[in-house]
């Protein structure tokens, strides 16, 4: 598909709709997180759902011991289906491939943002231990899926 900013995503099977905020490459030069824990986001310097290449969304998995908008994203199954609306009146329809889990130091870049030679998506929370000393999780959960539809 052509390019087109992407406006919500919608996740069926685990009961997901949200708005999308841009996020950005922060300080440290990793990507932002979304600043509202109800709402995934869209790195913006990567290529548009739907468009060639790995499209990244964001979201938190808990916030102060709630749960998040990717609370659930580790229950995603090959097959299960994901729908970004976007922008030009489009969605893109994608199908969950796979879900992997990594420390957070052998966070996989190359992998999950590399070219592809096709519309992929990516959408990336925390998971595993979660440290209250430094207010962090252990993990990354990844989940890896293509675009099968679009619809106007």
């Amino acid at each position: 598909l052509s390019a087109s900013r992407p406006l919500s995503i919608t996740i069926p099977a685990i009961d997901v709709t949200s708005p999308l905020e841009d996020l950005n490459l922060g300080k440290n030069r990793a990507m932002e997180t979304p600043r509202d824990p109800d709402k995934a986001g869209w790195y913006t310097p990567g290529p548009t759902p739907g468009s060639m290449g790995p499209s990244v969304i964001a979201g938190h998995v808990t916030w102060d011991g709630d749960p998040a908008v990717f609370f659930k994203l580790t229950e995603l199954d090959p097959g299960d289906r994901i729908h970004v609306r976007r922008a030009d009146g489009s969605t893109a329809a994608f199908t969950v491939d796979r879900t992997a889990v990594y420390p957070k130091d052998e966070f996989p870049t190359v992998e999950v943002y590399r070219n592809l030679d096709h519309a992929g998506l990516r959408l990336i929370t925390c998971g595993g231990e979660y440290s209250a000393s430094n207010s962090r999780y252990a993990d990354n959960v990844v989940v890896y899926a293509t675009l099968t539809d679009s619809r106007a």
